[in-house]
Order: C-alpha cells, then structure tokens, then sequence
C-alpha cells in the first residue's frame, strides 16, 4: 500500500529539522543483495516496534563481503539479484535551507530468491524501509543500504522497496575525476550531475548502466521556484503555498543520468526547434533569458534532426538543456544536458551542443556495459562534432582537423582510449582518439558500411548496454571483414597510429 501523502507530510516536516546527514553508521560491512539459504533454520522476520529503526528491533545481517553488479573499475557499484524496472522519486526540497526530505519507491523484480536486497546509497539519512508495504530491517553502512523483508523474495515475482530519507544533499567525491559530483548548490540552483558513480549520493539505486529503469519524479518545492527533471512534465499541482512538478521519463535510463534542476529559471519552449527536429524541445533556461540569448541554441532543432539521419530515429520523447552556474562543463543527462552558463557564452557552445545531443543515442539510448568502455560514449560524442564540422564546412576541412589533432597526440604519451585508468576515466584519448578510432573505422570499410554500422549498433541495442566487443561484432558483421587488428592498433595500443588510407 502506497503511503505517500502520510510520509510526505512528515518528510515535509523534517526537511528544516534533522541535523544529521549520515546514514546508520552499523559497523558490519554492507554487501550485495544475497540469496534465501534454504538450509537455515531461523527465521529473519523481525518484530515490530516503533521508532527511527523503521519499526524493527533487529537490522539485518550484512553478508560478509561486498560484490558488485560486476564492474571491472567499480567493484562494489550495482547489486546482481534483482532488476528495477521504475524508480518514483517524491522530493519535498526546502531551497533556502537546502534540506531535502524523500521517498524513493523502487519497483523491481527477484531474479533469484532473496532474504536481503542491497541498493547502493550515501550521505543522506533513512528513516524507514518497506518492501511490499511491510517494515524491513535495514543497515547502511559502506555505501550500501542492506534490507531484510518481512518474508524472502522469491525469483521470478515483482516486488517494491519505498526508502524514506532525508538530510542536505552534497557534491561528493568520485576515484575516477578530480572534482566532486552529484548534487550541486550553486547560489539559489539546486541541480545533479552524477556521472559515473554519485547517483546513489541522493536516491537509493542499483547504480550502474546494466540496469536501466523508467523514472517518475514528483518534486515539490515553494510556489515560484522551478523544479525540471529528466522526460515530460505531466503535471504541476498547487498546495498550500507549494508546488509538485511531475515529470516522467518512460525509456528506460542509466542511474548516473537522473537529475533535478531547481531554482530561479524558466522552462522555455522552442517551436521552430521542434519542427526542424520532429520532437518536442525544451529548455530550462535562467529566469529573464530565452533562446535567442544563448546564440547557437536556436540551431540545437537542425542538430537533432542531423544526427537523426545519420544514426537513426532520435531515441527519446523530447529534448533540451538546462543552464546552469558552476558546473564548468556539460553533462547529457538523458534528454536534459546541463551546460555551464560560461561554457554557454563560449565560442565552443555549438561543438558541445552536437556532442551531448549525440550522447542520447551513444551513452544514454545505448549505454555502457562497463565503465571501462567508456570511449563506446565520449568517442562516438566527439565523433559527432566532426560530423558537424563535415556538414557545415565540408569533408576535406574535416579531414584536414582530424589529421592535425592527430599528428598533436602522436607521442603524447596518453593511454589508449580503450584501457583509461579508472583514476582518469575522463581523459583527452578517450574522447579524441576514441573519435580517431571511429574515423579509422569509416576510411577502412567506407561511408555506407559505416554510417550502416552505427544505425544498426543504435537499434540492437536501443534501451540496453553494450560493450567494445558488442560494437566491434556490429562491424564486422556488417563489413563482412575481420577488425580486430584495427581496434587493438586505436583502442589498446599506446602508439597513436596513422589512419589508413580511404
């Protein structure tokens, strides 16, 4: 039974007034979601109680090691045992005192019979857990959050976790870049931008691409702020000085793309944009400005509909960006990119629109397997700017770009793109060596087997996540050649080579 008008009321409550922004600080070390042993002869039903332990006078037994969804860089993100299928994220987001209060309702699947299920989380305060309407036991301790049900999941049957929470979202800190991710405060904007590993800093998730789930957010802030999200928004419903804005996103998505975008700013439509694409485009732009004040957007329609001819059908129901303070970069969170408001006025803004607008089918449609295979994203991104280079100066400039950025990494001393070091996942190879390999790629097989080639690889594998050796079947299968030689000499090697003659 749902209960959020109860836990919402109260989270609105203690949004201004916990202090603490820490989880259960259990000494037992968290660990993966855990099969049902058969074999015990005790039960692991809890009584009921009352009180922060979410009604359990007993948490549950941690297992004693942590194991993964099975990443090579990131050991211990995700959890096996189960699939999400939707996350519903309730937010009641006090902006002046940044205190956030939720429930994330998480509807999954048993892919195997359990008596605990982990979702990765941290930071931030659980109050309560329910599985299918019930307490449940819980831990959090380690970056994970350890549930024990009031009966085992059994394999094959859905199941739904609601985790109350609450505390001061923060940016936190990644192993694989220099500066801290996930959410931001910048002023008076509030927004999240989590790649690879921060999604779990501000909701409970099984936080890595092999499991992708549909999304529903309801974000309730004072009457006056903004509050935008991944997908559609559906709904915007008044209370008492307050506002819920519901927005969902019906394909399916990578945890690190979820993001809020909260503040001063105004959600801005752009219909000659959506005619030139042939999907909805909107953007959440700083309150006062429109289209027309962040010169080269206006072209972000024509972009979509580029792309679209060149890798097929654009993969979501809508699109646009989100300008924000602070982030000093962009980030293609999935069918809302978020730009820095400098990065915006930049004579670079045009070559970044066509790069995370490229994300949506190369990262987001198609997302990775494994993090390692990260230039599978910042590759094919980067690619695409070329692309556009080539469609609005010609191919022989494009060429002549290529060459000369190539000559400039010959001898750098980089790590190939296809081995980055966890610790610098998101290193110049991966993103322009990574595009050389893609340029490598359409020299040796031509423009039609190519262009073939990364349609087919969109469509195979269109909501789900892939690997190198995935793409590099894709290609061989269509240029009825063997290229394993080709993507060891781009990918693994440490010497930049010279491209083939095309």
């Amino acid at each position: 039974m749902r209960r959020y008008a109860m836990l919402l009321a109260a989270l609105a409550l203690s949004a201004t007034a916990c202090s603490g922004v820490t989880g259960d600080t259990t000494t037992t070390s968290a660990s993966t979601t855990t099969p049902v042993d058969t074999t015990a002869s005790t039960s692991r039903v809890p009584s009921s109680t009352t009180g922060p332990s979410a009604g359990l006078t007993r948490p549950p037994d941690p297992p004693a090691r942590t194991v993964g969804i099975g990443d090579e860089y990131f050991p211990q993100l995700g959890n096996p045992g189960y699939d999400v299928e939707h996350y519903t994220l309730d937010l009641v987001f006090d902006p002046e005192a940044a205190r956030l209060g939720a429930v994330a309702t998480i509807e999954a699947t048993a892919l195997a019979d359990l008596d605990t299920v982990n979702l990765d989380f941290t930071d931030l305060t659980v109050s309560a857990v329910f599985v299918d309407g019930a307490a449940a036991g819980f831990t959090a301790a380690d970056e994970e959050l350890t549930i024990a049900p009031a009966a085992p999941l059994v394999a094959g049957e859905g199941f739904v976790i609601d985790v109350e929470y609450s505390g001061t979202p923060q940016s936190t800190e990644s192993a694989a870049i220099p500066f801290g991710i996930g959410w931001q405060t910048v002023g008076n904007q509030h927004y999240v931008a989590a790649e690879p590993d921060a999604a779990h800093s501000w909701f409970p998730a099984n936080d890595h691409p092999l499991d992708k789930a549909t999304y529903t957010f309801r974000i309730n802030v004072p009457e006056g702020v903004v509050a935008a999200a991944n997908g559609t928004l559906v709904d915007r419903l008044t209370d008492l000085g307050r506002v819920i804005w519901v927005w969902e996103l019906d394909s399916p998505m990578a945890s690190y793309l979820a993001t809020v975008v909260i503040g001063d700013f105004e959600i801005v439509e752009d219909p000659a944009a959506a005619e030139a694409a042939g999907v909805p485009i909107r953007h959440v732009l700083p309150v006062g400005t429109t289209v027309a004040d962040w010169p080269g957007l206006e072209r972000q329609g024509e972009m979509l509909a580029f792309l679209a001819e060149l890798f097929g059908p654009y993969p979501f129901d809508n699109y646009g960006i989100a300008i924000v303070d602070g982030l000093g970069a962009a980030l293609e969170n999935q069918t809302l990119s978020l730009f820095d408001s400098n990065l915006a006025r930049s004579a670079y803004f045009e070559d970044v629109l066509i790069h995370e607008l490229a994300h949506q089918w190369f990262g987001n449609s198609v997302s990775l397997g494994q993090w390692s295979d990260i230039w599978l994203n910042e590759g094919f991104a980067s690619y695409a700017e070329w692309l556009w280079i080539e469609n609005e100066r010609g191919r022989d400039q494009m060429e002549q770009l290529i060459a000369t950025e190539r000559d400039s990494y010959d001898g750098a001393g980089l790590t190939a793109p296809g081995v980055p070091p966890a610790f610098d996942l998101f290193n110049r190879s991966v993103y322009r060596v990574g595009a050389m390999t893609l340029h490598a790629l359409r020299l040796t097989v031509g423009d039609q087997a190519f262009f073939e080639i990364l349609r087919t690889y969109a469509m195979t594998f269109t909501d789900q996540s892939a690997t190198t050796p995935d793409f590099i079947a894709v290609a061989e299968s269509i240029a009825g050649v063997a290229l394993d030689d080709l993507f060891e000499a781009w990918l693994i090697e440490p010497k930049v080579p010279e491209f083939p003659n095309g």
